[in-house]
């Protein structure tokens, strides 16, 4: 009889223990520290979308741009790049990850691929985009954007990727027909988006095409490609337009400021770079894979560039950790003497190849400010919304039969 009484009792006691705590707090009860039990940042940018939409394009909207990780080469002595980059990536809201930078002197003849005889910065430079493939191989990580950490990007960088993203899926045949897994589409293995100079592959007349993007440096600041394959064809005549930016199977290419590699570009990379012979710059062992299509691999790329170069104020020597500026082997790392050239001074901070640079936009940034200043006032005006910067729109053309380069 008891135990038919107290039954009932428990129940009713446990019915109104839970109203009290509703409606007290609206939900279940939490701990007082319950903001250290929610997930960081950090840990949030590392979950995949999951219901968002069915097409992973829009990933590029998250903080590695739809990409499974970004990684930035920088030497740990460097904090003032890592303050200037992690900073820039904090406004844009984007993630990064540091991977240490390689000195060539640390790497043994023995670890060097067969006939490799590069200066201890190229080896440096090498070594260390080849460390992150490494890591990819060895985590499977499928997806990798690799920035050294000097690289400069527009205020509206996730609206160009979209662009290209649309650009890439159409040169390799992803079309709306199915989702592909990356957002850039499925089967590329390097997109190339940080060059200093690009020309597109001779076998391929396709272009996807962005006119009226105000992000293009104006000629003359746009590195260099091979005529007559470049921009001229849709520069010149009476309908010419030189805010153009193109994306295209690419052929071959110089300068690594950025690129992005998936983890079968990763494999094949590694293979021809370290396994065989060997003895070329990082940038120009990818490029001749590029143009040579060795292993099959696929390289896509924008030009102009995408991802520029920032120099700071200072000596110049502050620009690049190869020693003089002026070289165009990327980020190639040397130990330099403490005897630095002080003669040369740059007064003023600039961006090469980036129009609205976040680098020099970041007071503007940080302000809250809704406009922002272009490095090219006389090519595009001297402010810009960004709802403007990011607005052009592209569209696939084929080129057809273009003449043949002079002789």
């Amino acid at each position: 009889m008891k135990y038919t009484i107290l039954l009932p009792c428990l129940f009713a006691a446990g019915v109104v223990l839970h109203l009290l705590i509703v409606n007290t707090t609206g939900y279940f009860a939490l701990p007082a520290d319950f903001d250290s039990i929610l997930p960081s940042r950090e840990t949030l940018s590392a979950i995949p979308s999951i219901g968002k939409s069915t097409d992973s394009l829009q990933d590029i909207s998250n903080r590695t741009l739809g990409f499974q990780e970004i990684f930035v080469i920088s030497l740990p002595e460097r904090t003032d790049k890592r303050d200037a980059i992690g900073l820039q990536a904090s406004v844009t809201d984007l993630s990064l990850t540091y991977e240490t930078g390689v000195y060539g002197a640390d790497v043994p003849a023995e670890a060097r691929p067969y006939g490799m005889h590069r200066s201890s910065g190229e080896v440096g430079c090498w070594r260390s985009h080849l460390n992150i493939m490494q890591k990819m191989v060895q985590n499977r990580i499928s997806s990798a954007l690799i920035f050294e950490d000097d690289a400069d990007w527009d205020v509206a960088l996730k609206a160009q990727m979209r662009q290209f993203a649309l650009g890439s899926r159409w040169l390799i045949n992803d079309t709306d027909n199915k989702a592909p897994h990356s957002p850039y589409g499925d089967g590329w293995d390097v997109l190339w988006i940080g060059h200093c100079s690009m020309h597109s592959h001779k076998s391929d007349k396709r272009r996807w095409v962005i006119r009226n993007d105000p992000t293009v440096p104006p000629p003359g600041f746009r590195g260099s490609m091979l005529k007559p394959w470049d921009l001229s064809y849709w520069e010149e005549g009476p309908h010419g337009d030189n805010h153009t930016r193109t994306v295209f199977v690419a052929g071959y290419g110089f300068c690594t400021a950025s690129w992005a590699i998936s983890l079968a570009g990763a494999e094949k990379i590694l293979y021809h770079l370290s396994m065989s012979p060997f003895s070329e710059p990082v940038d120009l062992g990818v490029g001749d894979m590029c143009k040579d299509r060795l292993l099959n691999i696929t390289c896509i790329a924008p030009f102009p560039n995408i991802v520029g170069v920032s120099k700071p104020a200072g000596g110049v020597d502050r620009g690049s950790d190869i020693g003089p500026e002026g070289s165009n082997r990327g980020n190639s790392y040397v130990r330099r003497d403490n005897k630095k050239d002080q003669s040369k001074v740059r007064d003023k901070a600039l961006s090469e190849r980036v129009v609205f640079s976040t680098r020099l936009n970041m007071q503007r940034l940080l302000n809250g400010s809704t406009e922002f200043e272009s490095g090219y006032p006389d090519f595009t005006g001297p402010l810009m919304s960004l709802e403007k910067i990011g607005a052009a729109q592209g569209h696939g053309e084929y080129v057809g039969e273009l003449p043949k380069p002079a002789t």
